[in-house]
This record gives C-alpha cells, structure tokens and sequence, in this order.
C-alpha cells in the first residue's frame, strides 16, 4: 500500500495488525449497540473528510449530487421528504427523523403536532451526530457494477464497500408554518463510518489479489472460480480474503478490529416539508410508535 501511495489505507491496516486480538461483534458492526460504548483504542476518529475527495474521483459527484438535491427542492426529496409515486410517502430518511424528534418531545405524532424549536448540532462529532440526528446514508461500492468498475484507490483500499452517514446539523421544527407543522433543514453533516473488520456473513469474503507491487482486480471468470493467484506481468498477485486475516490473529495474538469515523464535513441546505394529518397517521404505523 506504501508503494501505491495510499497512505490511509497503509495506516489502518498498519492499526489493525499492531492491535490486541479482538473482533467487533455484531451488534456493534450492525449499529445495534453504540460504537460510543468501544475503548479509545477501537476507534480512529481523525481521518479528514476530504481524504475522500483527494483519494477517490468517485466520491465527490456522488457528494455534490445529494447536497444540490437537498438545496432545489421542497416537500419531495428522496432521502428525507416524501417520494412520488410510491405507496408510502413519506422517505425512510424522513421517518427516521421524524424519530428523532419524537425522542427529543419535539414531535407528538398521536397529537399530530410539532413543537417549535431551532437545534444546532454544527459543533458535534461523528460519534454524536449519529446518536441524536443521523437520518440517512449514502452507498459507495455497493453494486455489482461498482465493484466490478470501481477504480482501485486509497479510498478502495482503506474502506472497501462504505456509507457516508446524513445527520441533520442545523433544523428547525415550526410548529405552524401557514396552518401546517413543518420541519426545515439548514445544514447536513456528512462523515464515514465504517467497521474495520474481517467477519464473514457467509461465503469468506474476496479482498482482491495483492502482491509486494500492489493490487489487480480479477477478471469476471476470476471472480466466479477465484483462483490462489493471478500472473500479470510476471508477477504473481495471491488471493487474499477475510479467513486470511483471522488465521493470522489466531496464529499470531495480533489483529484488532476497530470502528472508523471520519471528521464532519458541514453543507448549508434548504429543505422545508410541511405534514398534514395523514403524514403523522402514516409515521405511526411505520415507525411502531404507541
């Protein structure tokens, strides 16, 4: 990784061997328990954002659209107002912080009522952020065609397949705004967060063909048999995947897992949705609430 120049992805890697043996459990990888609760040495918390920018061309167009979407539009938005043509209305986004609202006594859906009130979060951590205002995620790499297509960078090398969380960083609730509740968002806060880690969910899991030159990514019927290597150019790239790396920490007592947050990178936005009665009728049965 040194010789490609991927510095990140060179100093996580250099963390997680160097680290006492330890794997993230599922509750924490899923979200289920805070990532708050993990000793200082189970996080890396300083990466900026804009590493993301600098170390991926496919990062930023990706960025650039969603915030524009958010700052052209009213009432419909795809990750935090409602949706066209679709049978639930309202986003998942939107119920998500319809939620955290409610958690804050700001938002009473029985009622169908909000309280007035202005948050500022533009001081908060990732870490905070994601308890108290994160409302939706942006995917990287996820698709078939992007693992396939996806350039290998530094980005590539130190977060694999990740999100971009979405919190709400400076939003207003109103709780009349011409004869309807309303919420308003001035400002979203972008970070990573992702897991360090090597758990299986099935299949072990293929991280590429590596040798001392770097990385080659396998050919579509490399994909499908995954051979123990691959030659080009006479040099012979091995396989490499999840089981290696927990062979090595049994072997060794070395290799912790760790969570990764990135620093907060702020956008002004202007996004407003008003919600009628039928908007809380339809939160209530989405979201569970009693």
């Amino acid at each position: 990784m040194d010789k490609l120049g991927w510095a990140v992805s060179a100093r996580v890697m250099r963390k997680w061997f160097a680290g006492e043996p330890y794997e993230l459990s599922k509750s924490v990888k899923q979200g289920d328990l805070a990532a708050s609760t993990l000793s200082a040495e189970k996080l890396l918390t300083d990466i900026p954002f804009d590493w993301l920018f600098s170390g991926s061309k496919r990062v930023k167009p990706k960025i650039d659209e969603f915030v524009a979407a958010l700052s052209s539009s009213s009432e419909f938005n795809n990750s935090v107002g409602r949706l066209k043509g679709s049978l639930d209305e309202l986003s998942r986004g939107l119920v998500v912080l319809m939620t955290r609202l409610q958690r804050l006594g700001l938002l009473d859906a029985k009622a169908k009522k909000l309280k007035s009130a202005y948050l500022d979060y533009s001081d908060k951590t990732a870490l905070e952020l994601e308890e108290i205002s994160q409302f939706n995620l942006i995917r990287f790499g996820a698709t078939d065609w992007e693992k396939a297509t996806d350039a290998l960078d530094d980005v590539y090398g130190a977060l694999g397949t990740f999100v971009v969380k979405v919190a709400a960083t400076k939003l207003r609730t109103i709780s009349n705004d011409n004869g309807f509740p309303a919420i308003e968002i001035e400002q979203i806060g972008l970070y990573v967060r992702d897991t360090y880690d090597f758990l299986n969910a099935g299949d072990d899991q293929l991280l590429g063909y590596w040798s001392e030159e770097g990385v080659v990514r396998p050919g579509p019927i490399d994909y499908v048999t995954e051979p123990k290597l691959i030659e080009k150019g006479g040099v012979e790239y091995h396989k490499v995947t999840n089981g290696k790396f927990n062979e090595y920490r049994k072997l060794h007592g070395k290799g912790g897992d760790f969570m990764i947050y990135t620093a907060v990178k702020l956008y002004d936005v202007s996004f407003i949705i008003h919600l009628g009665p039928i908007d809380f009728d339809e939160y209530l049965s989405r979201s569970g609430s009693k």
